[in-house]
């Protein structure tokens, strides 16, 4: 089933009408759906049964109040169901899927019993309908997503005048100036339709319609060749997810989490990264992940990115000589103080030892080639002879072991020289040359030692 038959068949429980449309997508910049018909004069109730034709109709237009008077809720209908913006799919609110219908969050009269059957009534919304399905931690849950869509809104206010700015001073001729238009014309769209639909209806579809209208604001003002006003906009590029529910909820934030077979620091991303949470996960479907790979590669491994050490802290710090190991003695790399990361790799190519070498002649001549190429040959014998030695050792040790035999002091320099061997592993020697031959030669050394304590068994 489609996403519009679907949304058609949860329409017919609130007795809405979902219109046919044409078979063609209607694109990015419509208005997804003609408006909705209401099958009933109040949502939630059954249909009321059409009135019979007076026998002396009035003159045309007579007491018609629908000549003045258009009460349609249709916007407000569309926010609910997850239509009516532009550039983001149907999302339709979570309460709506579950059949919740108007009348049960709207429970307030508006008009005192006595004047309703005069003026007629309206219902108001009210928190306690949300607290007597929801429980007592949802108390402050309304107010919450209508101040935060206000923030939302707060932010793109003065990108939405830039860029109207921007358009006013562009060249009637310049080549870009109608598409940059068209997404201003959407983005104050979809701002509007938020604030007039009332968000709160359907918080996260009305969270990325404010999402999308923010990109389409920044993408305008870059194509007519301006720089995007700087603005701390994490909460409107999707970073709203925690702070709209889960904070209020008291849903913590895991720490850490897998993702490909590797911990991923969770916190550490929203907290010191700056990533938000549609960077990873859907906007469309609670909790799901949309990120890649690809995704992490973007962005960690990106031109714009100088944070290497924040997640390549230990290399960092072999690099810079502050690695705490008992084992050998450790200073800084001979460029440590002058070269950072991105002077020895380039994140655009794969870090092979041909692409780095051409980084090297950023600073060094030619023929320094040469020299790394011997260099880094020299040092992979080193790691060669240090595995085949601490091979050896594991095996003698497990040996005597296997025999009866209790070799602690075998034992213990294995464990040390491991130790040793691992470090440069994982540290990279290249990031510091002396120290990694000083480590090597402490595990081929202890390796050693502790096969000639395992043959005393």
């Amino acid at each position: 089933m489609t996403r519009r038959m679907h949304i058609a068949a949860l329409g017919l429980l609130f007795g809405v009408t979902v219109p046919a449309v044409s078979a063609k997508d209607p694109g990015p910049n419509s208005s997804v759906l003609s408006p909705v018909v209401l099958a009933s004069q109040r949502p939630g109730l059954r249909p009321v049964p059409p009135a019979e034709s007076p026998t002396k109709p009035h003159r045309p237009g007579e007491l018609d109040c629908g000549n003045c008077h258009v009460g349609k809720h249709q916007g407000v209908l569309q926010m609910y169901l997850g239509m009516g913006g532009r550039g983001t799919p149907m999302i339709p609110s979570h309460m709506f899927q579950v059949r919740v219908e108007c009348v049960a969050c709207h429970i307030v009269p508006k008009e005192p019993e006595h004047a309703a059957g005069i003026v007629g009534q309206t219902f108001r919304p009210t928190e306690q309908a949300c607290l007597e399905c929801h429980g007592d931690r949802y108390r402050g849950m309304l107010d919450r997503w209508a101040t935060t869509l206000g923030k939302m809104r707060d932010v793109l206010a003065p990108k939405l005048r830039g860029a109207r700015e921007a358009l006013a001073k562009t060249d009637p001729k310049h080549p870009e100036l109608g598409r940059a238009r068209r997404l201003v014309e959407d983005a104050a769209f979809n701002v509007e339709f938020v604030a007039l639909a009332k968000g709160v209806h359907n918080v996260f579809y009305a969270a990325d319609l404010l999402k999308v209208a923010n990109g389409w604001l920044d993408e305008a003002v870059k194509l007519l060749g301006g720089t995007p006003g700087v603005t701390d906009d994490s909460l409107v590029r999707g970073g709203y997810c925690g702070v709209l529910c889960h904070e209020q909820a008291g849903v913590k934030l895991p720490e850490t989490v897998t993702f490909a077979k590797q911990k991923v620091p969770h916190g550490r991303h929203v907290t010191e990264f700056g990533a938000v949470c549609t960077n990873c996960h859907s906007a469309e479907v609670h909790k799901a992940v949309t990120a890649t790979p690809a995704t992490c590669s973007s962005c960690h491994h990106s031109p714009q990115n100088e944070r290497c050490e924040s997640c390549h802290r230990k290399q960092a710090a072999f690099y810079r000589g502050e690695t705490e190991t008992p084992l050998a003695s450790m200073e800084p790399n001979v460029m440590a103080a002058a070269v950072g990361c991105s002077g020895c790799h380039d994140v655009t190519k794969p870090h092979s030892r041909k692409n780095m070498g051409q980084q090297c002649l950023a600073c060094h001549d030619p023929g320094y080639l040469a020299f790394l190429e011997e260099w880094t040959t020299g040092f992979d014998a080193l790691v060669a002879k240090a595995a085949k030695v601490l091979k050896e050792a594991e095996a003698a040790v497990e040996k005597a072991r296997r025999a009866g035999g209790k070799v602690p002091e075998g034992e213990m320099l294995l464990k040390e020289a491991r130790t040793a061997f691992d470090l440069v592993k994982s540290a990279r020697g290249a990031h510091n040359p002396t120290a990694a031959e000083a480590l090597l030669e402490v595990a081929r050394r202890k390796a050693e030692e502790a096969v000639a304590q395992a043959a005393r068994r």
